[in-house]
């Protein structure tokens, strides 16, 4: 492989708090990465808005759509994610992923399609947890994408434009047939988190991906989504992919920006060691001329940074290596 590009949201931890999780960490070769690389920063940019531009699309839902088995070709797609919402003092806290069964979302979905028939709009369910919904004409609506309203007060992440008011009525009627779905209600007779509410966020039309990389990997749902939709085959591990014949890669890893929307350090430190694994691999290869460039990207909404790499970095020894604490944003 002669160029690997390493994509990482969040990667650095809050400033003001960047020294306590950091403490006793052993990141030599992150770190070393880190300190060789050349350095460039620019303006903060989301994972979906870096995803669509590096393979040419106009928005997620589509691309999404396509790679979850769906006929995404005509009309406006809307990711429409069952989501929970967890009522504390005045905010309605966001739940992701809530744990549905295929035949729960099916039911579900098929229940709001009875009801809105004849709306010009259809409710998907190819996957428990990505619904969709198809649109024959396009709302004027600036949405947020989940991850980053994920665990945090939906008000304040609710959808903006001249339809704005109208998606929100509908949202108010989806919650309602979803709240009163015998099987939410079961559901919520077992003490299981319901599919109270749908998440709507990445709407667009489709259009023609470019196989922006020769191989994608990691572990990112998203990063894998973009590289089916675009005919790349995902690639199971990282070693599988620095062997793979190519000019370029990409590998994604979630891990580190889950961990931080939660709240949850302790995760993120393990995640970051397993990233400090993955970093060692990359460092022997540049040495070993099996990688020629490397390129580290963390992109983040306060702003992005880049560190590029070839094999003459990797033997600055030079350069001085900070702590990762160092890096907080």
């Amino acid at each position: 492989m002669n160029h690997l590009h390493l994509l990482i949201p969040d990667l650095f931890p809050p400033q003001d708090i960047a020294a306590e999780v950091c403490t006793e960490l052993q990141l030599p070769a992150l770190e070393k990465l880190l300190a060789r690389g050349d350095a460039s920063t620019s303006s903060g940019i989301a994972l979906e808005d870096w995803l669509c531009a590096a393979f040419g699309a106009q928005a997620v839902a589509p691309v999404r759509a396509a790679a979850d088995g769906l006929d995404a070709g005509g009309g406006y797609w809307l990711c429409a994610d069952p989501v929970n919402l967890q009522l504390h003092h005045a905010q309605a806290m966001l739940i992701p992923e809530v744990a549905l069964s295929r035949e729960e979302a099916t039911a579900m979905c098929e229940g709001l399609n009875a009801h809105f028939a004849g709306n010009e709009m259809r409710f998907f369910a190819p996957h428990p947890q990505r619904w969709y919904v198809r649109l024959q004409v396009e709302p004027q609506l600036a949405t947020v994408p989940l991850r980053q309203a994920a665990w945090r007060d939906a008000k304040l992440y609710q959808p903006q434009g001249a339809d704005a008011l109208h998606w929100q009525r509908i949202a108010t009627e989806v919650q309602m047939l979803l709240y009163a779905h015998p099987l939410n209600q079961a559901r919520e007779a077992r003490g299981e988190p319901i599919a109270g509410s749908l998440w709507l966020w990445g709407g667009g039309r489709a259009t023609p991906l470019r196989a922006a990389y020769d191989a994608v990997g990691g572990d990112s749902d998203l990063g894998l989504a973009f590289a089916r939709a675009a005919g790349i085959a995902p690639v199971a591990a990282l070693e599988i992919l620095l062997h793979t014949r190519g000019a370029s890669a990409l590998w994604v890893d979630e891990s580190m920006d889950r961990a931080q929307r939660r709240g949850d350090y302790h995760a993120w430190r393990e995640a970051v060691l397993g990233l400090e694994q993955i970093c060692a691999s990359l460092l022997s290869a540049l040495r070993a001329g099996q990688l020629q460039r490397l390129t580290l990207e963390v992109p983040a909404g306060s702003g992005a940074r880049r560190y590029e790499l070839t094999r003459a970095s990797a033997w600055k020894l030079w350069r001085p290596v900070h702590a990762l604490a160092r890096y907080g944003v």
